[in-house]
């Protein structure tokens, strides 16, 4: 539901009350949530060159998360207990990624690839006790 909301809101350019109304039926107060965060700003993709890697992260209550569009993942609990435990369809910081995405309402900045472990390293807090 939320592909088809975001590939009409990207096609349109406009977000209809019907568009939230569905929002709303699906994911209940989590898609006030995730507006909430399009609104202001919190969703930000960052650029890495010359690779053209892309990390979108999103800020919520308690932190900021990395969010894999492409799986739709993301490193928040709410995700790993909820989502991941079939007790929620999605945490509300991928609806806002999506949202963010096909309403072109994200922040973007642009890093250099040698600035990438460094970047991605504080959602890896295992990787090096290996």
């Amino acid at each position: 539901m939320l592909k088809q909301v975001c590939q009409d809101l990207h096609r349109t350019g406009t977000f209809t009350e019907e568009m939230k109304g569905v929002l709303d039926k699906t994911f209940q107060k989590r898609s006030q949530q995730a507006l909430d965060l399009v609104t202001s700003g919190k969703v930000g993709r960052f650029n890495f060159s010359p690779s053209g890697r892309a990390v979108w992260v999103v800020s919520g209550r308690k932190g900021e998360y990395q969010v894999l569009p492409e799986s739709m993942f993301c490193t928040c609990d709410d995700y790993y207990f909820r989502v991941m435990g079939h007790k929620k369809q999605l945490c509300y910081h991928l609806i806002a990624q999506q949202l963010a995405e096909a309403m072109d309402k994200h922040r973007e900045d642009s890093l250099r690839d040698t600035d990438y472990s460094s970047f991605t390293s504080k959602w890896k807090p295992f990787a090096d006790s290996g």
